[in-house]
């Protein structure tokens, strides 16, 4: 998944003349993380918060603004919990994938690969997920968490926090029992 360190950074200037009430929700989460993780982490995420919130890219004024990133394959299988359905292959998954290894900004991570091929139950549809980093809430499309698929920490200093992966339903196929 998407992480703090691949997010852009840019100016401040823009959140200063925000006048809408949602944009001032940026200044009080700043000042909350200034409280929290301390004013250089607090600008880092609020800066890149004030990116997406403008839709801006860059990292200067003279950045272009609302340039989207290539959209990257999307299948909707409208999977439900209980279904069965297999991973598909790496090479079918490298496939849906952008350039930075992502399809629609979920992360296709390495460890994942070791599930291709095998088949599994789906155990929930993801509608919305809590950024543990900033505390916003993100709302989820097309993606399910499968029945026993869980990082076993291999990649990532060996945590053991037994994290649920994430599943675009273009990653998976549909499979009759």
């Amino acid at each position: 998944m998407s992480s703090d360190k691949k997010m852009c950074h840019g100016q401040f200037g823009g959140l200063m003349g925000c006048s809408q009430a949602g944009h001032l929700n940026l200044v009080r989460k700043f000042l909350w993380h200034v409280k929290t993780n301390g004013l250089r982490r607090a600008f880092g995420l609020t800066v890149s918060k004030a990116r997406r919130v403008f839709n801006m890219k860059g990292k200067n004024k003279s950045s272009v603004i609302g340039q989207k990133e290539p959209s990257t394959y999307d299948e909707v299988l409208n999977l439900e919990p209980g279904e069965l359905v297999e991973v598909k292959s790496e090479e079918e998954i490298l496939v849906t994938l952008n350039q930075k290894g992502a399809n629609k900004g979920l992360y296709w991570m390495p460890v994942m690969r070791k599930f291709c091929g095998r088949r599994f139950k789906v155990f929930k549809r993801l509608e919305r997920i809590l950024l543990e980093s900033t505390g916003e809430y993100r709302k989820v499309k097309n993606t399910v968490l499968l029945e026993g698929v869980m990082c076993d920490g291999q990649g990532f200093y060996g945590c053991d926090r037994s994290c649920f992966h994430f599943w675009r339903e273009a990653w998976l196929r549909r499979v009759e029992e």
